[in-house]
C-alpha cells in the first residue's frame, strides 16, 4: 500500500471531501452513514471522481451506496488502492 493510501491519510481525505460536499465537520464519525450526513447521489459521484484523481483507482458509483459509513468508504478506497 502506498503511503498516500495509509489509513490516516485516507480518513482525512474522505472527511475533507464530505465537508466539501456539505457535511458538518462535527457530525462526521466512522460509524455515520453518508445518508445521515445528507450526502446525496451527486455528492457520491463527486467523491468517486475525487478518489480516482487522488488515488488513481476506480471505485464504481454503485459500490458506494448512501448507506455506506465513513469507515466503509475509507476501507473501500484502501482496498482498491492496495489492489492496484
Amino acid at each position: 500500500m502506498s503511503e498516500l493510501a495509509n489509513p490516516d491519510s485516507v480518513r482525512a481525505f474522505v472527511e475533507q471531501e464530505l465537508i466539501d460536499c456539505g457535511a458538518e465537520p462535527d457530525t462526521i464519525s466512522d460509524d455515520v452513514s453518508l445518508d445521515e450526513l445528507d450526502i446525496d447521489s451527486l455528492a457520491v459521484v463527486e467523491l468517486v471522481a475525487s478518489v480516482k484523481r487522488r488515488y488513481a483507482v476506480d471505485v464504481p458509483f454503485e459500490e458506494v451506496p448512501r448507506t455506506s459509513t465513513v469507515s466503509d468508504v475509507c476501507e473501500l478506497i484502501r482496498s482498491r488502492a492496495a489492489a492496484s
